[in-house]
């Protein structure tokens, strides 16, 4: 007999967690009402997920969410939250890396089956652990991981080619196809993409490629994002962080750092990649008039087996 999901439920508001409660009450469900007291209790209760609210006076979910992940690594992460703060979905994106985001009022259906997906990986995919690589080992990735930037601003690229060339193996485009061209050819480990280059919208681009290769590590820079941006990034993409533009040399460089490290133990532990799958694509996704071209998504999803440098699970 399998044993109940084991979800942690955290928000401030009693009202809440009698409704989480009564929506999953076919897994065991443990709550608090005190942010305060929940990385003790995902902790000792070996909790597979959590679903946690955003907005709490003593401490935010995304600091929640963050002291469990450090904690309690093995338990998928849901924020819940009822306004659009960009704030606290970067934080989500850059500290909690939370798997999704989900607005209040939510679907009851959509929710029971998000935990349900989400507890299952947190059952069967082993956790990544986020301490720094070894320096001899940190060392080989960056030599042989490529990493490839699109971007068409030109001063943009410039302050890149700076950052980035003295230390890794950098490809840059300017569009979608050249971006696919240089993926056709080399191991890609990290994607830095702007969400727009020119007319053409690179979100779409960045969600099909975690969607088909959820291996690959994605930085987005952006000077126009907005909260709706973000949290389709989060759930549709997966990405790993997002950096306001202009871009600052020393939070860049720890940005790709990281990153590099997060693809190449996912290539040594392609299993754990799991953690890390995106949603499907929503259907207002389907049906935008800025979805991608059937050729270019057939492209990603035929990208070679060096893409990630080992067979595609």
């Amino acid at each position: 007999m399998i044993e109940p999901l084991r979800v942690l439920l955290v928000d401030d508001e009693a009202r809440i967690l009698r409704a989480l409660k009564a929506l999953l009450r076919d897994c065991t469900t443990f709550f608090t009402t005190n942010p305060l007291e929940a990385a003790a209790l995902a902790k000792q209760h070996d909790v597979d997920v959590v679903i946690c609210d955003q907005r709490m006076p003593e401490k935010p979910g995304i600091d929640v969410l963050r002291d469990i992940k450090e904690v309690h690594p093995r338990a998928m992460r849901i924020l819940l939250t009822g306004y659009s703060d960009l704030k606290a979905v970067l934080g989500s994106v850059n500290e909690s890396e939370v798997f999704r985001f989900v607005n209040k009022p939510w679907d009851n259906s959509q929710l029971k089956a998000l935990v349900a997906e989400a507890g299952q990986i947190a059952r069967e995919a082993p956790v990544i652990v986020r301490d720094p690589l070894p320096p001899n080992e940190h060392d080989r990735a960056r030599t042989q991981v490529g990493v490839l930037v699109i971007e068409d601003d030109p001063t943009v690229q410039q302050r890149l080619r700076e950052i980035l060339q003295p230390y890794y193996k950098v490809n840059f485009a300017n569009t979608a196809e050249r971006a696919l061209q240089i993926m056709e050819q080399h191991e890609t480990g990290v994607v830095i993409s702007e969400t727009q280059a020119g007319r053409s919208d690179l979100t779409a681009l960045v969600k099909a490629l975690k969607q088909h290769h959820p291996h690959i590590s994605t930085v987005i820079l952006t000077e126009r994002a907005n909260a709706q941006t973000a949290i389709d990034l989060i759930n549709e993409g997966q990405v790993y962080r997002m950096l306001i533009k202009p871009v600052r040399m020393g939070t860049c460089r720890l940005s790709v750092d990281s990153a590099i490290g997060r693809y190449w133990q996912l290539k040594q532990n392609p299993l754990a990649a799991r953690r890390f799958t995106a949603a499907a694509p929503s259907t207002e996704s389907l049906h935008s008039p800025l979805r991608l071209p059937a050729a270019l998504l057939n492209r990603i999803r035929s990208l070679p087996g060096r893409l990630l440098g080992a067979a595609r699970l």
